[in-house]
């Protein structure tokens, strides 16, 4: 374990490390599972351990001591997942507006008021120019075709008339 997650039980922790537990929960998670799994391990170990006949009364206090370790490591982890989850709470309510807060501050909530109706005004705003965007996007288009049928009408009628039937002629007899 690391010192963070033993100081959440200290009654003075500053808002710092209160911080860095709320933002990893899952890592603190994590590390209580890992304690569990090598309790349950060396529980496990104890239990499967061939013991020589001589040190029966050796490793009986070993097993006694490593359950103990194990029940102590268990009630920690408990300790501090409540802890977590208290302050999870704490941070929660913290974070949430009350009402009583809000009739505290008529001025902030003036202020809250102007700027949601100034960001609707702003949405509507931005609403329309996207609309007058895409009717620009749809004149331009429609300009674009013009210009190409212009071009191609200009280039069949240059087509059509006696200079380009000479330049076409002067052009195959000098290649």
């Amino acid at each position: 374990c690391n010192n963070t997650s033993f100081s959440l039980s200290s009654p003075g922790m500053s808002n710092i490390s209160r911080r860095s537990v709320l933002d990893s929960p899952g890592r603190l998670d994590e590390e209580h599972r890992l304690i569990a799994r090598y309790a349950a391990r060396l529980a496990a170990e104890a239990g499967n351990a061939p013991r020589p006949p001589t040190d029966l009364g050796f490793s009986f206090d070993a097993n006694k001591q490593q359950r103990q370790l194990i029940a102590e490591l268990e009630n920690k982890n408990r300790e501090i997942l409540q802890e977590i989850q208290r302050l999870r709470l704490e941070h929660e309510q913290a974070s949430q507006p009350t009402p009583e807060k809000a009739q505290q501050n008529p001025t902030l909530l003036a202020e809250l008021r102007l700027l949601r109706q100034r960001k609707d005004e702003l949405e509507q705003r931005m609403s329309a120019l996207q609309e007058s965007r895409r009717e620009l996007m749809v004149q331009l288009e429609g300009l674009m075709k013009l210009l190409k049928v212009s071009h191609l009408l200009s280039e069949m009628q240059y087509c059509n008339t006696p200079q380009w039937h000479g330049a076409v002629f002067h052009q195959v007899i000098l290649h």
